[in-house]
């Protein structure tokens, strides 16, 4: 009981609210998924490159700001009030700074797909979604640098309640838009982009408003416009810099494996990404390595190293769990799922459908192995280790999983479903090295505190 009170009880007081918060950010995705898959393969094709080109981009600054978090959390823990609204200040012009290359790359980023051999079709379709979904950067990732403050400090319940209010704006603006309801023009896949933009602004300018009224936050913020030296930004880069980069080269890897499964057909490609739409629920062990991450740096900065260790076992072993019940689900009831995108019991859908299906029973078994994966880069992460856990990303998924997943896709003839088992196969390396190095380090943080 000792143990369930001290250890478990803390961390998912924070988790859960995260977990719940990424479920319901993985829905927006989800949703947009299900709408676009009404209008076609080929547009469910185009949705696909830009929910992966979206991922790749914007993921490198959340990896950054996620420095945010990960300061504000050991500032806290020590009651270094004056540190953390440096942090705060430097963090915001930090995200503000990011916002204008990224609007550019988003927005000739259809010719990206042109050079990477795509067809002319599905660009045309993806080119309206990216240009929709540009002016929709700047409220994100303003929105993203207060809500890792929010975070960094533990108040995890904030972040679900405005997480409801923009994931409910975006699909409803989203629905509105692709379809032509409630007297809004019909804009087919422009409309995903306008909706996550429109939602965006609403949400982030309301969060803005609270943050700045609410006495237990606008104290955080004072500093906001204040021109003086950037104590902080340093720290938030050589922090950040490793997670973007580590974030990028992830989903960089999944963003080349839906270039790859569109080499085999656009059948295939859809049915890879009916298989990534269920692995968008992975949003849920992020929250909880976020989570581990906060507690970690909670406990860390008060000097408890016995209790920081304890809670990174627990996140881990929350982790696993999860994602084992969720791999059931996939193993025992994969037509369900791939029912709510397209009718299994149509003729002219069994290869997208059989592709789906195998897709699903190995992606079950790597979400399992991800999840522990994951949540150690959250324990690292809360140890300032973020070095090691970019060159474990680089090795495990560009140098073990992609050539073995080409070799067993290609000359092995596994087809797409090749690309998934050496998914697997890099992950599970991956978790051994990042276990031994979190040993390693939370040794030297025992002899330190000693």
């Amino acid at each position: 009981m000792k143990l369930l009170k001290d250890t478990f009880q803390p961390l998912l007081k924070l988790a859960i609210p995260l977990m719940l918060t990424g479920f319901l950010q993985s829905s927006v995705a989800f949703f947009e998924t299900i709408f676009l898959a009404h209008l076609g393969p080929d547009t469910l094709a185009a949705g696909a490159l830009i929910s992966w080109l979206f991922g790749t981009l914007i993921v490198i600054l959340y990896g950054v700001l996620a420095s945010i978090n990960i300061l504000v959390a050991h500032k806290h823990g020590a009651q270094d009030e004056q540190g953390i609204l440096h942090v705060v200040r430097d963090g915001f012009w930090l995200a503000i700074l990011f916002a204008i290359p990224l609007m550019i790359l988003f927005w000739y980023g259809s010719s990206l797909f042109l050079l990477l051999g795509q067809s002319q079709s599905v660009v045309l379709l993806a080119d309206a979604y990216l240009h929709a979904i540009t002016w929709g950067i700047v409220p994100t990732l303003i929105m993203i640098a207060i809500l890792e403050v929010i975070v960094g400090l533990g108040q995890a319940r904030l972040i679900l309640l405005f997480t409801i209010l923009s994931v409910l704006l975006t699909i409803f603006f989203s629905f509105a838009l692709i379809f032509g309801k409630f007297g809004l023009p019909a804009l087919g896949i422009a409309g995903a982009g306008w909706g996550m933009t429109i939602g965006s602004w609403i949400t982030t300018f309301l969060l803005s408003i609270y943050v700045l009224i609410n006495k237990n936050y606008r104290r955080y913020f004072y500093l906001l416009l204040t021109p003086t030296k950037p104590f902080c930004l340093l720290e938030l880069v050589q922090i950040g810099a490793p997670m973007g980069i580590m974030y990028c080269v992830e989903v960089a890897f999944f963003f080349a494996l839906t270039l790859i499964m569109g080499s085999f057909g656009n059948l295939v490609m859809a049915a890879n990404q009916i298989a990534l739409q269920y692995m968008g629920l992975m949003t849920i062990i992020f929250s909880i390595a976020q989570a581990i991450t906060v507690r970690m740096g909670h406990l860390l900065g008060a000097g408890d190293t016995d209790s920081a260790e304890r809670a990174a076992y627990a996140g881990v072993t929350v982790s696993g769990l999860l994602m084992l019940l969720m791999g059931l689900i996939f193993w025992l009831y994969p037509l369900r799922l791939i029912a709510i995108d397209f009718d299994v019991y149509q003729p002219e859908n069994a290869k997208l459908v059989h592709f789906a299906v195998q897709f699903l029973m190995v992606s079950a078994l790597f979400q399992i192995v991800e999840g522990i994966r994951i949540s150690l880069y959250g324990t690292l992460r809360a140890l300032k280790d973020t070095q090691f856990t970019l060159l474990i990303s680089i090795i495990s998924f560009w140098g073990i999983a992609l050539p073995i997943g080409y070799c067993l896709a290609t000359r092995l003839n596994f087809g797409g479903q090749g690309l998934w088992w050496g998914m697997v196969f890099g992950a599970s390396c991956s978790v051994i090295l990042l276990f031994w190095r979190f040993k390693f380090k939370i040794k030297a943080y025992h002899h330190e505190s000693t």
